[in-house]
């Protein structure tokens, strides 16, 4: 946890951000063992592999023990170290060649990030307040990530104002508003302008997501399993990154 004199909200952010993180891929984990079955568009593991249903198993296995270590402040850092280097497995094998084979498609990118996000924060919760120059490299991965996902946001503004909950007004400018919230704080985390304020304004928007996107569309579709992953998947994402906003290299960039 964050060491004393670091500030109260800091540690606040250290207390919960590591539960968030255990439960999302505790969630995932379960799934993967209800289904026999990888985590649906997260881990796009070919179906011509062999002995599919047992590998999706042993992933169960893994996300699962890495979210129950992460619980506790003892086995902490082992459940981290192996969260981020499982989900940085996902990066590598399974994410970044689709993307470098079409390097002009946003879409492949997002998907890189968004696991990468998800392995740099399990990084960074293992490694809790300190701030090498690995957990600066890692804070810097994630602004880029952030940028990412903004510009996302407008290039598929239609896919993503479908998302957003009809109730809301003007939805399409809620989509740019967003996009522009990530935009902004990936590159403060980035170049280090405010660097824990702006990593705490996309923690917020981000857990907005689970609460009236997600969380909804799960009650609508209790039986729907890529509603229930998105949810998991959001709930790992948005802990990711307030782990950021606990980081100690994030109070660097004050």
């Amino acid at each position: 946890m964050a060491s004393r004199g670091k500030g109260r909200g800091a540690v606040g952010w250290a207390a919960w951000a590591p539960i968030g993180l255990a439960a999302g891929l505790i969630g995932l984990g379960l799934l993967s063992l209800f289904y026999r079955d990888f985590a649906m568009v997260w881990q796009p593991v070919p179906k011509s592999w062999p002995n599919r249903p047992e590998l999706a198993t042993a992933s169960g296995l893994i996300l699962l023990a890495s979210g129950v270590m992460l619980l506790f402040r003892r086995s902490r850092p082992w459940g981290a170290a192996l969260a981020a280097v499982f989900v940085g497995l996902w990066v590598v094998v399974l994410h970044l060649p689709g993307a470098l084979a079409r390097p002009l498609e946003l879409g492949g990118w997002q998907a890189v990030c968004e696991s990468l996000v998800i392995a740099t924060g399990a990084y960074l919760a293992g490694r809790e307040a300190k701030a090498g120059g690995a957990e600066r490299i890692a804070v810097v991965a994630m602004g880029l990530c952030f940028v990412v996902f903004g510009l996302s946001h407008f290039v598929y503004a239609a896919f993503t104002t479908s998302m957003v909950p009809t109730w809301l007004p003007a939805r399409l400018q809620l989509t740019y508003l967003t996009g522009g919230i990530h935009l902004a704080a990936g590159l403060a985390v980035i170049f280090g302008v405010q660097r824990r304020w702006a990593a705490v304004a996309e923690a917020l928007m981000m857990t907005s997501f689970v609460l009236l996107v997600h969380i909804p569309r799960v009650f609508a579709h209790p039986n729907d399993r890529m509603e229930s992953t998105g949810l998991f998947i959001a709930i790992t994402l948005s802990s990711a990154v307030w782990t950021l906003a606990a980081s100690g290299a994030a109070r660097q960039g004050r």
